[in-house]
């Protein structure tokens, strides 16, 4: 604490020269005041042989007063008066001190408030901090709470803005991380703590930014040469460390709202985007969808002595299974070509499949001189114009009506059935490789039958018996077989009805995931 001298307490504008001529009058002892070089600070020059009574503090010599004995009392009051007045200027150098400390506290807190950039915010808490401690060096280091890495993001300096290699409960500044709790080492090198790195810092003031209880980063102020930090600095500094540590998380905040805006904004561009794809995918799928639809026949033709009846239903917007029945000329007279096909995979791709196999299969027709030879032909045409991953299974049956003769051949597609009026249904099976599936020059085998009055012929996709209930079991074979024997005394119409309706309730509310087709042929008589 500075000491004043005489001179405060005593001379033309202070109330101790008062004091000192009331005591002396009531004394009746005229005296004279001295300061430590000699200068008379009140009344008269004395001799030398009057009595010098000193007047000092904590043993340091302020001045003295002459005069006789009496004028002891006065040396003691003038101690008093600048004992009193040296505590008064300390009270209001304290005083002013806390006051530029808080008013430097105020302006900080206003200035962070419009701060949303982390790296401005720690260059803030430095330039302030430089302000109200004495430091060569300082760094604001934020912590990656996965890795417990520390991180400088601003630094001013010779040393401290380059450190490197702290982690959390690592050197001296990790170990405060750590710890959570600000601290004072001034005698860095002998830290047990330290982190041998070279760097020329000697004194070190610390304090952890704090969100809660959940640190995230690291003031840190020091000296490059010895100092002697004290608890009011440390204090100070965790009081910056708190105000810039709820700034840095609310810039993060923004950082995060600013950069889940943006990533909104992308992802309503894309969806936006893919809307619009969707939209136009949609108006092609519908348009391909009519154009497929109008590829299957409009209505079955009409066999004097048979019923025909057929259905498809697609898994999605555009199939890949295909029916037709096309009245074909030969030697024996008019007859029926009947054909059940699935092109592989489902959608747009193997709608255009099914098409080009459609336009195949009617540019054949005539040109064979077998259902064999008709089968084995698409499938050269099919493989040469084709990927080799797409082909096509396909059922024939090639129809006398009037004799009720029939040739069949199966390019590679699940069983179909043929139910006599008074016998267990047989399965028709496959007599061939899928069409377009194998190089050209593949063989095929034709099955002759004879559909008699009564007889029902139902050629189906592999959707049928391949139907999944939400067990994921399928609807089979076997409940095919039954259903044909159940009602192959009905019409062809209530033939396929009465399967579509089977599958719906065995399926119940399991999606789709094939196309399903049935064609049922019955002869009358």
């Amino acid at each position: 604490m500075a000491r004043v001298g005489l001179r405060s307490v005593i001379g033309p504008r202070h109330d101790g020269t008062r004091l000192v001529r009331e005591l002396s009058a009531a004394l009746q002892a005229p005296v004279s005041v001295a300061d430590a070089e000699g200068r008379l600070l009140h009344g008269e020059q004395a001799d030398a042989a009057v009595s010098r009574y000193p007047v000092t503090i904590d043993g340091i010599d302020l001045g003295w007063v002459a005069g006789p004995d009496s004028a002891r009392i006065i040396a003691g009051l003038l101690e008093h008066l600048v004992a009193r007045e040296t505590e008064r200027k300390a009270l209001a150098s304290e005083v002013l001190h806390l006051y530029r400390e808080v008013n430097l506290i105020y302006s900080f807190s206003e200035k962070l408030a419009a701060m949303l950039d982390v790296e401005r915010v720690a260059r803030l808490t430095l330039q302030e901090a430089r302000q109200l401690i004495a430091a060569s060096d300082g760094a604001v280091l934020l912590l990656d709470e996965a890795s417990g890495v520390l991180t400088t993001v601003a630094g001013f300096g010779g040393s401290m803005p380059h450190l490197t290699g702290f982690t959390r409960g690592v050197g001296v500044i990790g170990s405060i991380a750590a710890a959570g709790t600000a601290e004072i080492v001034n005698d860095v090198e002998a830290d047990p703590r330290r982190i041998k790195d070279g760097t020329g810092v000697r004194s070190l003031l610390c304090a952890p930014l704090k969100v809660g209880e959940r640190v995230i980063g690291v003031i840190a102020l020091g000296s490059d040469a010895p100092a002697a930090y004290t608890a009011a600095e440390l204090k100070l500094l965790n009081t910056l460390a708190l105000q810039t540590a709820t700034a840095i998380e609310n810039a993060r905040l923004f950082e995060r709202t600013i950069e889940a805006a943006r990533e909104r904004e992308r992802l309503l561009a894309a969806n936006q985007e893919i809307e619009l794809a969707r939209a136009g995918l949609e108006r092609e799928l519908e348009l391909a969808a009519r154009i497929q639809a109008d590829l299957f026949p409009a209505a079955l033709p009409a066999v004097a002595g048979y019923e025909l009846a057929a259905r498809n239903r697609p898994a999605r917007q555009c199939g890949g299974d295909y029916y037709d029945a096309l009245p074909t000329a030969g030697d024996e007279g008019e007859r029926l070509l009947l054909c059940v096909a699935d092109v592989s995979g489902k959608g747009m791709p193997a709608a255009l499949l099914m098409s080009h196999t459609q336009a195949t299969l009617r540019a054949l027709i005539g040109r064979t001189g077998s259902l064999a030879a008709l089968a084995a032909q698409a499938g050269d045409l099919l493989y040469a114009s084709t990927a080799g991953n797409k082909y096509v299974t396909a059922t024939f049956l090639d129809l006398h009506p009037a004799t009720g003769e029939a040739r069949f051949v199966s390019a590679g597609h699940v069983d179909c059935l043929v139910a006599a009026a008074d016998a267990e249904p047989r399965r028709l099976s496959s007599t061939g490789a899928p069409l377009g599936l194998l190089p050209p020059g593949q063989p095929y085998t034709e099955t002759t039958i004879t559909v008699a009055p009564g007889d029902v012929v139902l050629l189906f996709s592999d959707g049928v018996v391949d139907a999944q209930n939400a067990a994921d079991e399928e609807f089979g074979e076997d409940r095919v077989i039954a259903l044909l024997r159940e009602t192959r005394h009905e019409p062809a119409t209530v033939v396929v009805d009465r399967l579509f309706a089977a599958i719906d309730q065995f399926v119940g509310d399991a999606p789709q995931f094939d196309d399903i087709t049935a064609f049922a042929l019955k002869r009358m008589s």
